[in-house]
């Protein structure tokens, strides 16, 4: 430091900068004449040492009080997102046994259908499949109080391939489709430990909000992969994109644009499905763009002798 003063360097003198038990640095004089400054002059350089030291402080302080209204406000965020489910998870449970009632006598007439329609092989594959649509309406129905669990029983999770649930969500969703083309891109995702029936309806339910978005008339993408974080499922869209100012709101229960005719619990149907069985729900979207949802899963992974082995373009 002395030699920064020239071949007549003399010395030195550091002043800490210091306030409220915090020590922030310290300020530095060199000066190359002994007794070079007077007396005010160094009580001048003292009081702007202070004064540093103070605004340093402040500076640290608000960046501290800063993250910690950040953290609090997120944390706020989570804790009514959860109380909404949670709300949710006790009125579901009110409804469930009525819907029940509602879907059970309808399959009592799947079976009179079948009864009634003989050997017409068209009639008895309608009556079929809407039979299927209707069971997997009542799984549903029984899940509608998990917004309220925080993790699914483990007698109802099954080792899944996402590429016949998308191929059963599609089915249920071909007469919302109309003239949307839909593309499959259908992977080689590993087997993933879910419920098939909230894998269904998360699906649909993505597919619905993609149907609405382009308004009839765009196209879908359903597309399926797997890596070593494990195996996922994406829909994506080329309508408007969401726009920024709600984008930061769309997980949220009971929050839509869609007005009088939305519920606003689709996209929360999807994410508390991922969330009860452990994975994560990426969303892409830019304005004029479309979105782009993709649900991940852990993969199932199974140990064997010492060894980890894990076990088209279609119209509308």
């Amino acid at each position: 430091m002395i030699k920064a003063c020239g071949d007549r360097g003399y010395g030195f003198r550091a002043f800490p900068l210091i306030s409220e038990a915090g020590l922030f640095g310290a300020l530095v004089v060199l000066y190359s004449e002994p007794h070079s400054l007077t007396g005010r002059q160094w009580i001048l350089i003292e009081g702007l040492t202070e004064l540093t030291a103070i605004s340093l402080n402040k500076t640290y302080q608000h960046r501290k009080l800063q993250k910690a209204f950040d953290d609090l406000r997120l944390s706020q965020d989570a804790l009514i997102r959860t109380e909404k489910f949670r709300a949710l998870g006790q009125m579901s449970a009110g409804i469930a046994h009525d819907l029940k009632n509602l879907l059970n006598p309808l399959l009592l007439y799947t079976d009179l259908i079948r009864d009634a329609a003989g050997n017409r092989d068209e009639v008895l594959e309608i009556s079929q499949r809407v039979d299927r649509i209707l069971t997997r309406g009542l799984e549903t129905v029984e899940r509608l109080r998990d917004f309220s669990r925080q993790s699914p029983e483990e007698t109802e999770a099954v080792p899944t391939d996402l590429n016949s649930i998308v191929h059963e969500a599609i089915e249920i969703s071909k007469p919302r489709l109309g003239q949307i083309e839909l593309i499959l891109q259908l992977g080689s995702p590993p087997m993933a430990l879910i419920r098939p029936a909230d894998c269904v309806t998360a699906i649909v339910n993505l597919l619905f909000n993609a149907v609405d978005a382009v308004g009839g008339k765009g196209t879908i993408n359903v597309l399926t992969g797997g890596s070593d974080e494990g195996a996922w499922v994406e829909v994506a869209d080329n309508g408007p994109g969401i726009p920024p100012e709600i984008k930061s709101r769309i997980l949220e229960p009971f929050f839509t644009t869609k007005g009088n005719s939305g519920t606003g619990l689709g996209v929360s149907i999807v994410y508390a499905f991922i969330q009860r069985h452990g994975g994560r729900l990426e969303i892409e979207s830019e304005p004029g763009h479309g979105a782009r949802f993709k649900m991940w899963f852990p993969a199932i992974r199974e140990q064997r002798t010492g060894e980890q082995s894990q076990s088209s373009r279609h119209p509308g």
